[in-house]
């Protein structure tokens, strides 16, 4: 006795694409579908055209993207600051909400501005305050001219160009 069939092969194709949608269907979670995307940062950061001549300059142009914006320089803050020994340090804090997507960029487009600045400064101190403390980046004034100098500065790379750090919030 013989058995012919036809719809054989069908079966057989019916059978593995079933199979397949079944294991494929444990694939996903709602709580991944729920859960908000995460934040991630621009790729660059164009650098601003505009010279700022004085600090107000500079804060003015920063506070419009971040809230509790200092911007100040060392030597007119600190009465124990000594010019002649003491590198003079520009201070741009902001209040940081510890995502490190916002903050790297938040940090890029500091520097940007930084690099515009016709004030004198040797050291840009990039400071994001959080409930938990604070963290600051440093940059040497000829690392913030590297990073400008081609007309746009790479987000994911700020912290890595920074000359030292103190972050114990993102890392």
């Amino acid at each position: 006795m013989r058995f012919d069939s036809k719809s054989t092969p069908a079966l057989v194709v019916a059978g593995l694409l079933t199979a397949t949608l079944i294991g494929l269907s444990g694939c996903g979670s709602e709580a991944d579908s729920s859960a908000e995307p995460e934040s991630t940062p621009a790729a660059t950061v164009d650098v601003v055209e505009q010279g700022f001549d004085s600090l107000d300059e500079l804060s003015d142009y920063v506070a419009q993207s971040f809230d509790g914006v200092e911007v100040r320089l060392e030597s007119e803050t600190n009465p124990d600051f000594n010019e002649e020994t003491e590198p003079e340090r520009l201070h741009v804090e902001f209040a940081s909400d510890e995502n490190a997507a916002k903050d790297k960029e938040a940090t890029a487009i500091i520097v940007q501005a930084a690099s515009d600045a016709a004030f004198d400064y040797d050291i840009l101190m990039v400071t994001g305050v959080v409930s938990a403390g604070e963290w600051s980046y440093l940059y040497d004034r000829s690392t913030v001219e590297d990073l400008s100098a081609e007309g746009q500065i790479v987000v994911a790379d700020i912290w890595d160009s920074a000359v030292q750090s103190f972050d114990t919030i993102h890392r």
